[in-house]
């Protein structure tokens, strides 16, 4: 029997668990993640990352809706001012 996080929904929820932890201050929980997803290379095969990209993308849009259904917004609204967001911390980060 293989590790709980094998199933790309759980593996995502790991790396979420680990997010969440790293957002209380900095520490070494990237590394940690790196570990996970070497560790599930490792187990399941490269190819095996696109099922835990694909499961973190539909529970990032999951809690997204939520969000957009619990105070009004519209979820294209919520993703619109994310991706602003994104793009400008890429300013930042060059």
């Amino acid at each position: 029997m293989g590790l709980i996080y094998d199933d790309p929904r759980l593996a995502a929820l790991t790396l979420t668990r680990i997010a969440a932890e790293e957002s209380e201050g900095p520490s070494e929980l990237a590394g940690r993640m790196r570990e996970v997803l070497d560790d599930l290379v490792q187990r399941n095969g490269a190819g095996y990352l696109t099922d835990v990209v694909i499961a973190l993308a539909r529970t990032g849009y999951i809690a997204l809706d939520e969000l957009a259904r619990a105070t009004g917004t519209s979820t294209a609204e919520l993703l619109d001012e994310v991706e602003v967001d994104v793009l400008e911390g890429l300013d930042d980060s060059a």
